[in-house]
């Protein structure tokens, strides 16, 4: 039984790791990304694991190249957080401009917040399960 609060560690150092890599491309993204301003044109109803929904806004643009984009958000929610015909403000990437991000702070740092924060709780945890199991 003593190998679990290691093993919680390591899995907390992992997602830490990965915590890195994502604020590193998220910093990347920002970096180069340009300002556009967006209407929702529509609501994606996504189905997950036990019969959960998420709404994901279809968003139109257009880009500083005069290109016009269509791409659906990443991220949905449940409710859904934007309504049709609603403007909104994305970030983008001129070199892939289907790579795309509503301008906000969640939107924006998800990834490394969700990484982060499950990493430093395993890490927090397998560290208290370390030292009672010593004990």
């Amino acid at each position: 039984m003593s190998i679990i609060g290691p093993i919680f560690v390591l899995a907390g150092l992992g997602l830490l790791a990965g915590c890195f890599f994502a604020v590193t491309r998220t910093r990347r993204f920002l970096a180069t990304a340009r300002e556009a301003r967006a209407e929702v044109i529509s609501l994606q109803q996504r189905h997950g694991r036990n019969h959960s929904r998420s709404y994901h806004p279809v968003l139109r643009y257009r880009t500083q190249a005069g290109a016009t984009k269509e791409v659906v958000s990443s991220v949905g929610s449940n409710p859904p957080r934007y309504k049709e015909g609603e403007s909104v403000v994305v970030l983008y990437d001129p070199a892939n401009p289907e790579d795309m991000r509503i301008h906000s702070f969640a939107n924006v740092w998800i990834m490394p917040l969700i990484l982060g924060g499950i990493g430093g709780i395993f890490v927090v945890v397998g560290a208290v399960l370390s030292v009672i199991m010593r004990g």
